[in-house]
């Protein structure tokens, strides 16, 4: 028997008895167990584990970037780490970037520059823009839209009393060689006299002037509209025959609708590309003056491969084709006619143009810009001078162009940024001389020329070789080098701007300036230096900005980068609704608002012309440019009296609206028709100095309200019941599996998708095309109109919009007017005015632009 041993316990406080011995069976079976949940917690961590991999580690060897680290896990982990998060659908990180140092040498910079244009062209001045502006996509092009200061004031103290700067050179140049009477032909077919002077008219044919024209689609007008373009005349010589010889013009057109006019000049002179030219393959190949890095090779075919005897056969004729790999790099396209008269050759990335608004313009433009002294060219750059020391652009010829030759910018850029606004000395020619006495030569200049735009190309000082040279010549700091003196001089057009020139429509010379057109390569060098003398720098917001002070607007409705604006603001305010929850979402229904997001005007003009003419139903329309009815227009208006019958029915009429009273002007608002109810209480708030709104919208029922509580729930219901379904299902399936069963997908996207686009439906009021006078109609003031842009205009120091109007709703509003007392001055046309998201109705007086074929700004 074995002895048993006493020992003190100091959990029971007591002498315990301890055996000697252990049974055997008894240790190996516990010992057993816990070798058992040993290998079981082993397994645990790779397959049954509900924790991850990082999450199973001790605390001390644990690291809050793990998830997306593996390599901070132990190696043996990593591969089931990523495992993990990859059917989580994060994917960790695998590679290390590059250091900055490799990413900033000029090589790779440079590579990485040009993957990046593949999809959109940079301007020569985007890498300046991308440090200080927000940048957009915008019509195949990556462009600064405002600056990140807030500059909106700003910007507009420099258009109307400083110098705004703007890079426009998105615009892209066409270039057509030809007959001048093949010319008239052809332009007579894409524009129309009624819009303003053509294309060859006679002012524009010396190329002393820039001029704008409207152009349609072939036989179209007015209808197909394409968009606005300014176009300028190669100078001629006094020995050249007008009529003999081939004149040269330039296109300038927006890329929203370049391509769309391109198309109609190739159909409407019958071009062809000159990458379509079919050559014999022995001329092909032997070819020296085509480019051989952009002609894909020709592949033989069975007749001239040469395992076949066939020396007979002629060469087969193959279409040669370039080819780039990004839009950077696209060849120049250039078209013919069969006969090889007329040439159209797009100049893409040839110029950089400059737009610089203000009368402060030319003060910048003499500072930065110093004449390069030839005796050849003397009298050209006197003149210019003389310009440029003027008080305002205006002064001068309107459109006028001036080719002018200056030193290289960076000699005439200032130490640090100043404003040009000192005095200028006395100009040696007054305004009427310079009106007077032009030298015949003005404004011819070597841009015109293809060798001489590439002799410039290659002759530029890179910016890294100019600093350089200064270290090594330069014993003063900011003294002049000699070697400066053999830099090449640049050859610049200026093209003058007049600015308003109605002062009863807006305040006259408002948007006056310059525009500056340089060769390629020294849009920077050009800028900086333009900024360095004090020009406020914008972007295409300030475009459209200065547009509406001068109360116009630069792509019109029914043009197609109207149309293409209108869409994209459209989608992104209908998707901005939908993100908002239903307690936050205005309800158009109970407000009686057809159309939110944007202006139906077709279905504008079918509701007015229906009741107003006998003609069929059409779904076309069209911005009036007639400028002889718009005249009959305003003087129908001045005397209170009819409208000519002759007025389209399907036209719209652009007009400038200003509120009479506090409030505020959106985008899409309404333009209604006051009753005599509304004339009477706006004589009674006159009196009483009552700033509350005229009327106001009583609220509509939404039929639909209940229909979507409905609907949300029982789509609620509907997921809920396939969910229990599935779990049903997983439970069933778990009973007799032998391995984890997983819920199988809900597969439920075609019933949440055709939920929304019901939703949306009930939400959104009714499509207009599916009613009859929906538009007009719509709430308890008849609509005639639609706002198309609207802000405050620190101009008129009032809420400023442009809208456009039916010429029957125009009528009606003229003839339901009260009559004036007495011999008092009769009023400004009014009408009101409501935003979709408000039920408040408030006057607003409007005039009628007459200048919308030829647009200032």
């Amino acid at each position: 028997m074995s002895t048993q041993k006493v020992e003190y316990d100091a959990a029971l406080g007591g002498r315990v008895t301890l055996p000697s011995h252990v049974t055997t069976y008894h240790y190996a079976a516990e010992a057993l167990q816990e070798i058992r949940n040993l290998v079981a917690d082993c397994q645990e961590t790779t397959q049954r584990s509900s924790k991850l991999i990082f999450q199973t580690l001790p605390k001390h060897m644990r690291r809050r970037a793990m998830s997306h680290h593996p390599k901070r896990l132990p190696r043996k982990y990593r591969q089931a780490h990523k495992s993990q998060m990859g059917k989580s659908g994060n994917q960790p990180v695998n590679g290390k970037r590059p250091s900055r140092k490799y990413r900033r040498r000029p090589k790779n910079l440079m590579r990485e520059y040009v993957r990046r244009q593949r999809r959109h062209v940079w301007l020569e001045t985007h890498i300046w823009h991308a440090k200080r502006f927000h940048m957009v996509d915008r019509w195949g092009h990556r462009l600064p839209y405002a600056s990140c200061d807030k500059t909106y004031r700003a910007c507009y103290r420099a258009s109307a009393e400083h110098c705004l700067l703007q890079d426009i050179s998105f615009y892209g140049c066409v270039e057509l060689r030809g007959p001048l009477d093949m010319l008239r032909e052809g332009f007579a077919r894409l524009t129309s006299p009624q819009c303003g002077l053509g294309i060859t008219a006679r002012t524009f044919l010396s190329g002393r002037r820039e001029g704008s024209v409207e152009l349609f689609e072939d036989g179209r007008y007015p209808y197909g509209a394409l968009q606005r373009a300014s176009f300028m005349w190669r100078p001629r010589r006094e020995e050249e025959d007008e009529k003999q010889t081939n004149h040269t013009l330039w296109l300038w057109l927006h890329p929203s609708g370049a391509q769309a006019v391109l198309n109609q000049l190739i159909s409407v002179f019958q071009l062809k590309s000159t990458r379509q030219q079919k050559l014999p393959l022995n001329e092909a190949v032997t070819e020296e003056k085509m480019d051989v890095d952009k002609i894909e090779p020709v592949e033989l075919s069975k007749e001239t491969s040469p395992g076949k005897k066939n020396s007979k056969k002629k060469p087969e004729q193959r279409p040669l084709r370039f080819w780039t790999k990004t839009k950077a790099f696209d060849p120049q396209p250039s078209y013919f006619n069969s006969d090889g008269t007329l040439h159209l050759v797009l100049l893409q990335r040839e110029f950089n143009r400059f737009r610089l608004t203000g009368p402060r313009a030319q003060k910048v433009l003499f500072a930065s810009l110093r004449p390069h002294r030839e005796e050849e060219l003397q009298d050209k750059a006197n003149y210019c001078q003389a310009a440029l020391q003027l008080s305002s652009p205006a002064e001068l010829l309107s459109n006028l162009v001036m080719a002018h030759l200056v030193v290289d910018p960076r000699l005439q850029r200032p130490k640090k940024r100043t404003k040009a606004v000192g005095k200028m000395e006395q100009p040696p020619l007054s305004a009427g001389d310079l009106l007077m006495n032009q030298p015949k030569s003005l404004p011819e200049s070597p841009l015109w020329s293809k060798k001489a735009r590439e002799r410039l190309a290659k002759g530029i000082m890179s910016a890294h070789k100019y600093d350089q040279l200064r270290e090594q010549h330069a014993v003063v700091p900011g003294a002049p080098c000699a070697f400066e003196q053999q830099m090449q001089a640049l050859p610049v057009i200026l093209i003058q701007r007049p600015g308003s020139q109605d002062p009863r429509y807006k305040r006259l010379g408002y948007g006056c300036g310059w525009d500056v057109i340089a060769p390629a390569g020294y849009g920077m060098t050009l800028w900086l230096t333009l900024t360095m003398w004090g020009a406020r720098p914008g972007g295409l917001r300030e475009l459209d900005s200065v547009a509406r002070e001068a109360g116009a607007e630069i792509h019109l409705p029914d043009t197609l980068a109207g149309v293409q604006r209108a869409a994209a603001s459209a989608d992104e305010l209908r998707a901005r609704y939908f993100r908002m929850p239903p307690n936050k979402r205005t309800n158009y229904r109970k407000l009686a608002v057809v159309s939110p997001f944007t202006a139906p005007w077709r279905h504008l003009v079918r509701d007015w012309r229906a009741s107003f003419s006998s003609a069929s139903e059409g779904s076309s329309f069209y911005v009036l440019r007639h400028r002889q009815q718009l005249e009959e227009i305003v003087e129908s208006i001045r005397h209170r009296s009819p409208l000519p019958q002759t007025l389209p029915d399907d036209a719209i009429i652009q007009i400038q609206l200003q509120l009479l009273s506090r409030g505020h002007v959106k985008d899409n608002a309404l333009i209604c028709l006051p009753t005599a109810a509304d004339h009477k209480k706006r004589w009674r708030q006159l009196k009483h100095n009552d700033q509350a709104p005229v009327h106001v919208e009583p609220t509509q029922p939404d039929l639909n309200e209940q229909l979507r509580k409905e609907l949300r729930q029982s789509h609620k219901l509907k997921l809920k019941r396939l969910r229990s379904r599935r779990v049903r299902e997983k439970r069933r399936l778990q009973e007799t599996a032998t391995k984890r069963v997983h819920i199988r997908p809900a597969n439920t996207a075609h019933l949440v998708r055709g939920q929304l686009q019901e939703m949306c439906r009930l939400w959104l009021p009714t499509d207009p095309a599916e009613l009859r006078d929906s538009v007009r109609r719509q709430c308890s003031r008849q609509v005639f109109g639609y706002v198309s842009t609207a802000g405050f205009s620190f101009t008129e120091a009032l809420v400023c919009a442009v809208g456009y109007v039916t010429p029957a709703g125009l009528q009606q509003l003229i003839e339901e007017l009260p009559a004036s007392k007495g011999n008092r001055k009769q009023p400004p046309l009014m009408c009101l005015v409501r935003d979709a998201d408000s039920r408040d109705y408030r006057w607003a007086s409007f005039q009628v632009n007459l200048n919308v074929a030829s647009p200032t700004f």
